[in-house]
């Protein structure tokens, strides 16, 4: 795709608007607003992991999704197939693990970046063997998960994806969100990662995304490494700062639309999946991206990663996008 902020963009065709590649896990979410795990006395289940996610914003904004995961074969498993099922995403592609219990992960609220933990399961066995050729070629969009990356099977799933996906001419867009805390496997994690850069489309780290692979740097610093790495389109993500977007010869500052923060679990898929609306309704590369605001906007207003959001040309009205 030849971005550019003023022109539409086109994607490919296809049946399924986004096939998302990745973990779907339950988040456990602190009810006590609270810095660190320290001060956390209760919890709650909500539905969680970033690539399921945005397939139910998405679909809620009025797209066709569907996913390539794997959860435990038990109720949490259970629980999430139904969720995914009742949001109208296609879940042929996910398979329950008679070996591995669904993966839990433990969130603090916060206004700010949330503290986590993630007792890995069943997504660490994400398989090559579920990634049909056929679903790629259907789908317009494929996004990737940095969180899945940490294992090394979905190290593999992910390759097999990316390299078909090219073939085919889809738009490929990777979620980095590296910790190296959760990397299986002898090669370095931040290595990797740059390597893969080379192979997509789209990339949205966040400060600490950059951080974790870059070192200590500027902004502007950060958005030049990814671009060196072989990034397109970099959208480099700074919290309550909004964003900045680049595409290789010009670069803008989005600023963030939010007015009420009460939770930030879930605002950067929340994002992904307004920006995604964007350019499926071949609105310009910068409507695209302020529909990603308002999107994440709606989320930070309440607890969780998934709300109801409203319908998306209710949000383009809303945030006045053109």
């Amino acid at each position: 795709m030849d971005f550019s902020f003023s022109k539409k963009q086109a994607l490919s065709s296809g049946e399924i608007d986004l096939l998302a590649v990745g973990e779907v896990v339950v988040d456990l979410i602190s009810s006590e607003e609270t810095g660190s795990f320290a001060g956390a006395e209760n919890f709650r289940r909500y539905f969680g992991g970033s690539p399921a996610n945005i397939t139910m914003n998405l679909s809620m904004l009025g797209h066709k999704t569907s996913l390539i995961s794997r959860v435990g074969n038990d109720g949490l498993g259970d629980y999430l197939c139904k969720r995914l099922e009742a949001k109208g995403v296609e879940i042929t592609e996910v398979r329950m693990d008679k070996d591995k219990n669904t993966t839990l992960v433990l969130v603090t609220r916060s206004q700010e970046s949330p503290e986590f933990l993630a007792y890995r399961g069943a997504d660490t066995n994400l398989s090559p063997e579920q990634v049909s050729p056929q679903k790629i070629s259907d789908s317009k969009i494929i996004h990737l998960s940095g969180f899945s990356l940490t294992a090394p099977k979905g190290r593999l799933t992910i390759e097999k994806v990316i390299n078909i996906a090219r073939d085919k001419n889809r738009l490929i867009s990777l979620d980095p969100n590296y910790r190296p805390q959760l990397w299986q496997g002898k090669e370095k994690g931040s290595r990797y990662m740059k390597k893969l850069l080379a192979m997509v489309d789209v990339v949205k780290p966040s400060l600490d995304d950059a951080r974790f692979l870059f070192g200590e740097k500027s902004r502007e610093a950060y958005i030049k490494d990814f671009h060196q790495a072989g990034a397109k389109l970099v959208i480099l993500t700074l919290g309550a700062d909004g964003l900045l977007a680049s595409t290789g010869s010009h670069q803008q500052h989005f600023p963030s639309l939010a007015r009420e923060v009460i939770d930030t679990t879930g605002a950067g898929d929340a994002f992904w999946s307004g920006f995604y609306a964007g350019l499926l309704r071949g609105k310009s590369l910068a409507a695209a991206l302020k529909l990603g605001n308002a999107t994440s906007a709606e989320v930070l207003k309440q607890i969780g990663a998934m709300i109801n959001l409203p319908a998306a040309e209710n949000l383009l009205a809303k945030y006045n996008i053109s």
